[in-house]
């Protein structure tokens, strides 16, 4: 079959992903499909392809309100496919909720049998090989021709205040110290110093780079600010792409300015240019040795290679041309960590009849799902299903250490309420830690075709006996490809497709609709809030005086929620809190974390103030605040996923307004959208922010959580 003329591209809240399948599927009619949450994405993805592919017929389709709705999306792609007369169809399901992206690749399956082989033109872009991966392993380079780093955060929302280097800059890279200091013979002497460093890094920049098609740098550029035209809301000190690939250069007099200000660095990098943004730090000083790891126990956000830090004298000497700056920051990219599939993928038999009623735990179903980046997933699987047997696929990334323990217990308390918490040894005696196991070998999280066998694979297995079990095959963890593989083995066996609505508290199953939860999942908090401990004493008694954080916000609002909550509330402190050391970076996490039942709730609060070295006292900056802010919700986000929500704290004056528009800004957030404070889950990034004195924090969070 000839590659279709037609191509569908999903459309989330990062839209560089569908800039690039568009402009690498082979097709010249494009139909960006998003929610209505991400209309405005996919219109500005469809602005930049006017522009790179001026004879493209390029559309913007939206599945409706809710990302989470399968025959929204089904019925959504059903019409464009009737509209193009049921001609067949490339699909990119790389954007989207996880559900958009199943619900779109088993419509094409569905809607393209009979046309050659539908599952060669279904792709999901692996952002390690900058591949579109294709179902037979194969994959099409991505193309990003034309693409520059105007464009690049073009389709983010943001834009340049000017399009021109600084003139300090400009003089600087032309005539070195002596012609600036003509130019402005009143500039401070630590300004100079500043200049002349970002111009030493910028000559050498354009001096590897010159040439070299692909390869794009910039100067000093700061962002516009949607909300005040003629005001910044961030600013780089250089920009280098090579290919789609960011680079943000942020260079300092000393390797002490870098600790604090990496993680406000990175935040307005990937509000900007999404996650193919990487942060590099250059500085004057000598080189630190351990400075990468000061970086990460400040932020543990940042303990990934998406940060760099370089003496300028090493960068110079040791990265003299593009293919080793290459290879420094954006290693690996364009292999595929297997070949094609011999043969090809075998077609795919004909979908099954599931069973006529979704299975309760008195069918004794079985139960097969993932392992996400967050365990809660897979504990609340097992609570919603009951099943008589699990299998959890993992990942190599999957953190597998303590799952099936836990998950064990979840079951344990699902199937006897009201008793005491299981035991390792009742855990064993009882059979519940053997009614859970794991694939022997991990999967590879980008290939959907090869979870579809292991999984089918493990249906059979169960199935062979004389009375085979129901089956369900829980998508709701793990990466999107993952969730299909199970979804494809299930439609392929006749088993139910289920998934999760956690913030609802829900099980949608597929064939049969949705299905009310019973209770609430018993979760091992031990497990999914690592770094915390249970708090023992009052706040005010729990952490350091060194510690940035408003301690006495913190203490009102917990105590707040507790007295809003019908249940019962455990309440965990990070643990660096106590310590004279670590608590000075204890504003980049929650905390106090107050978890009801299956519902968790990070409490953070940084301080204006902060103690740098000995007894001073620095004022915090109202970018520091937010990025803290950020930080925080990240790391709650990671452990709990929709689960979990932040609540950050501020009494009111000084800048707190405009650090709160400054976290409206990374969060994607529009102005209209904040009104009165209301805790809601569903949007882990997005943390809801109280300003209040203490006495009058109860009025914003009178709410009882486990009710939510």
């Amino acid at each position: 079959m000839a590659d279709p003329r037609t191509a569908v591209v999903l459309v989330g809240q990062n839209p560089t992903p569908a800039l690039l399948s568009s402009l690498t599927l082979p097709a010249d009619d494009l139909a960006l499909v998003g929610s209505d949450g991400t209309r405005v994405h996919a219109a500005r993805v469809a602005d930049a392809l006017a522009r790179l592919r001026p004879r493209a017929r390029v559309s913007v389709e939206s599945v409706g309100p809710d990302p989470h709705d399968f025959g929204a999306t089904a019925r959504t792609l059903d019409a464009l496919h009737r509209d193009r007369g049921g001609r067949p169809w490339s699909l990119d399901y790389t954007g989207g909720t996880k559900v958009m992206s199943v619900a779109a690749a088993l419509h094409h399956e569905q809607a393209l049998t009979g046309t050659g082989d539908p599952a060669r033109h279904r792709y999901y872009l692996d952002p390690v090989a900058d591949l579109l991966r294709a179902p037979d392993g194969s994959g099409l380079p991505v193309d990003s021709d034309g693409v520059d780093l105007g464009i690049l955060a073009g389709i983010h929302g943001a834009r340049w205040l000017s399009d021109r280097d600084p003139r300090t800059v400009r003089i600087a890279v032309g005539g070195g110290v002596r012609a600036l200091r003509a130019a402005f013979p009143d500039l401070p002497p630590p300004e100079v110093r500043g200049v002349l460093n970002e111009a030493e890094l910028l000559r050498h920049l354009r001096r590897i780079a010159r040439g070299r098609p692909g390869v794009e740098v910039l100067g000093p550029r700061r962002v516009a600010d949607p909300r005040r035209p003629d005001s910044s809301t961030a600013d780089f000190d250089a920009l280098v792409r090579i290919g789609h690939r960011v680079l943000c250069v942020e260079v300092k007099s000393s390797p002490e300015e870098v600790v604090a200000r990496a993680g406000w660095t990175v935040a307005k990098a990937r509000r900007v240019f999404g996650n193919v943004a990487k942060v590099l730090f250059v500085h004057a000083g000598p080189a630190v040795s351990d400075l990468r790891r000061r970086i990460g126990a400040y932020t543990p956000a940042l303990s990934s290679p998406n940060v760099q830090v370089w003496n300028m004298s090493d960068l110079r000497e040791r990265l003299g041309d593009i293919d080793r700056f290459r290879e420094a920051f954006f290693p690996g990219t364009g292999r595929l960590p297997s070949g094609p599939r011999p043969g090809g993928v075998p077609p795919a038999p004909g979908p099954a009849v599931p069973p006529r009623h979704h299975p309760g735990p008195g069918d004794g179903p079985v139960l097969v799902t993932s392992l996400g980046s967050s365990r809660l997933g897979t504990l609340t699987a097992v609570h919603a299903h009951r099943p008589a047997r699990t299998l959890v696929l993992s990942s190599r990334q999957g953190l597998r250490s303590g799952v099936r323990d836990a998950a064990a217990r979840t079951l344990h308390a699902a199937e006897n309420p009201g008793s005491p918490p299981a035991d390792a040894a009742l855990l064993r005696e009882a059979g519940y830690r053997d009614r859970v196991r794991f694939t022997a070998d991990p999967v590879d999280g980008f290939d959907a075709e090869g979870v579809a066998a292991a999984a089918q694979a493990w249906i059979e297995e169960e199935r062979s006996a004389g009375n085979p079990p129901p089956v369900v095959a829980d998508i709701t963890t793990g990466t999107k490809a993952m969730s299909l593989g199970l979804a494809m083995a299930a439609r392929r066996s006749g088993a139910c497709i289920a998934y999760q609505l956690i913030h609802e508290r829900s099980v949608v199953c597929l064939p049969h609709g949705r299905i009310p939860l019973r209770g609430r999942a018993s979760v091992d908090w031990q497990l999914a809030l690592p770094g915390y401990t249970p708090l023992e004493a009052p706040p005010e008694e729990a952490v350091h005086p060194h510690a940035a954080v408003d301690t006495e916000l913190l203490a009102a609002a917990a105590r707040a929620l507790i007295r809003a909550a019908r249940g019962p509330v455990q309440v965990w402190a990070d643990e660096t809190l106590s310590d004279p050391e670590a608590c000075l970076t204890a504003q980049e996490r929650p905390s106090l974390v107050l978890t009801f039942g299956d519902r968790a709730v990070g409490l953070s609060a940084p301080a204006w103030h902060r103690r740098v070295r000995g007894d001073r006292v620095r004022q915090v900056r109202r970018g520091t605040w937010a990025q803290s802010v950020h930080a925080a919700t990240t790391h709650l986000s990671l452990r709990c996923d929709v689960a979990g929500k932040v609540v950050a704290l501020s009494r009111p004056g000084g800048d707190v307004s405009r650090a709160v528009e400054l976290v409206d800004w990374i969060t994607h957030s529009e102005p209209e959208e904040r009104q009165a404070p209301r805790l809601e889950f569903g949007e882990p990034l997005r943390p809801l922010v109280v300003v209040a004195e203490p006495r009058d924090v109860a009025g914003a969070l009178d709410t009882d959580v486990g009710e939510l």
